[in-house]
């Protein structure tokens, strides 16, 4: 049986500034640029799916090299992370890139952890990573990540039980997985991240 992992009231989320460098942003963008890119999809109880209401903008995949540089510097902070989640990591998912342009945007959701009925990888996500590839004050506006810690999808939050994170050049943010979340839509610009998962064991 799978220890239980974060929840929803688990601490708030980890910024870890500086984790990629400027010029590692730079070529990680002009790669997903020049990748080949798809329609984002989200989990829809019985398969992956296209819902634009709920999720609009781009998925491309890294070249196996730079998904390798990425994954290798993030175990180097997974101890710290699984302290302060309380959680045990044995591996790390595969990188995706994300694009969103004007108007795209993801409604607010989990990653998983706790849906007995999701896939095996979803089910075992227990801290979500998200590293920003451009600056939210100066490459594009709006795109914040919003978190609403304690609340589950669906419920409305008031204005102080939102924390907003803007995109710095760079910074991981690492939260646990089962926490609710959104991206508000991006009013102009294009904004450039990474995602994956740190994954309890099998």
């Amino acid at each position: 049986m799978q220890e239980a992992g974060p929840t929803t009231t688990t601490p708030l989320p980890t910024c870890i500034a500086g984790f990629l460098s400027p010029d590692e942003c730079h070529d990680m963008i002009r790669e997903i640029d020049a990748a080949h890119q798809q329609q984002a999809e989200i989990w829809i109880g019985h398969d992956f799916g296209v819902v634009p209401d709920s999720r609009m903008g781009a998925v491309g995949v890294l070249p196996a090299e730079t998904e390798i540089l990425v994954q290798d510097r993030l175990w180097g902070v997974i101890g710290d992370l699984e302290q302060r989640y309380g959680c045990e990591i044995s591996h790390v998912s595969g990188v995706t890139a994300l694009i969103y342009r004007r108007g795209d945007h993801f409604a607010a959701h989990a990653d998983g952890g706790l849906d007995d009925d999701g896939p095996s990888e979803v089910r075992r996500r227990r801290i979500s990573l998200v590293v920003a590839l451009n600056d939210g004050a100066s490459d594009f506006t709006g795109g914040e990540l919003q978190f609403y810690p304690g609340l589950p999808p669906g419920a409305e939050p008031r204005p102080e039980q939102i924390v907003s994170i803007r995109s710095r050049p760079g910074m991981l943010i690492a939260f646990a997985s089962p926490m609710t979340h959104r991206v508000v839509p991006v009013v102009d610009g294009w904004r450039y991240s990474l995602a994956l998962w740190a994954l309890a064991p099998a």
